[in-house]
C-alpha cells in the first residue's frame, strides 16, 4: 500500500527544462562559458552547488556560489514568469485532485531552491495539494543521493519502501531506488530510451 507520493518539481509538476536549459546557457555567457545543452543535461538534477562549478569547470568558494546560483535562478524565473501556466504537466491538476481525494499524502522533494518552489506552487495554485517541499537547501548531499527523498518521506510520516516517486533524471530516478522507495520515470526531461 502507498502511504505518501513524493513528487520532483522540475521536469515533473512543470514542464520547464527549455527554461531552465535556457537560463543555464544565458548564466553560462554571463560567465564566459560558451555551455552546450548537452553539457548542462549531464548534470540536470543535481543541486546548483554541485552543477555550477562542474559546468565552469572550476573550484567555487560558499560566497561566489551562493551569488552565482541565485543569479542563475534568477535568470531561470525571469524566463518562466510569462509562460508558467503553459509549463504545467497536462492533467496535473486532476491527478493531484484524485490523489487528495483518495487521501494520499503529497510532497515536493526537489533539488531547486525554496525560491523557485514557491514561484512554481503559488504561481500554479497547487500548493494546497502538499504537506510540504524538501528543497536542496535542506539537504547535507544532492541526488543521486537518497537525502532528499528520505526527508519527504519523514516530512509525509511514511515509510519510504511504501513511497512513490515522480522523477524524471537519472540521477533523481537513482536517489529514490536509493532511498527505497518505488518510482515512475517520467521522459521529459531525457527520452524514453
Amino acid at each position: 500500500m502507498i502511504e505518501g507520493v513524493i513528487f520532483d518539481m522540475d521536469g515533473v509538476l512543470v514542464d520547464n527544462v527549455e527554461q531552465h536549459l535556457e537560463a543555464f546557457l544565458r548564466f553560462g555567457r554571463e560567465q564566459g562559458r560558451n555551455l552546450t545543452r548537452a553539457d548542462v543535461l549531464e548534470v540536470f538534477g543535481q543541486r546548483n552547488d554541485e552543477m555550477i562549478p562542474a559546468l565552469l569547470g572550476r573550484q567555487v568558494d560558499e560566497g561566489e556560489l551562493a551569488r552565482l546560483a541565485a543569479r542563475k535562478e534568477e535568470i531561470y524565473r525571469e524566463l518562466t514568469r510569462p509562460v508558467l501556466n503553459d509549463t504545467m504537466v497536462a492533467g496535473l491538476k486532476n491527478f493531484l485532485q484524485e490523489l487528495r481525494d483518495r487521501r494520499a499524502a503529497l510532497s515536493v522533494a526537489t533539488s531547486g531552491p525554496r525560491e523557485n518552489v514557491d514561484f512554481v506552487l503559488d504561481g500554479l495554485g497547487i500548493r494546497s495539494f502538499f504537506q510540504g517541499a524538501v528543497t536542496g537547501a535542506e539537504v547535507t548531499r544532492g541526488k543521486p543521493h537518497p537525502e532528499v527523498f528520505l526527508k519527504a518521506a519523514e516530512l509525509l510520516q511514511a515509510d519510504p519502501s511504501k513511497c512513490l516517486v515522480f522523477e524524471d533524471t537519472t540521477s533523481g530516478i537513482e536517489a529514490a531506488r536509493r532511498a527505497g522507495c518505488r518510482c515512475i520515470a517520467l521522459a521529459t526531461t531525457h527520452s524514453r530510451e
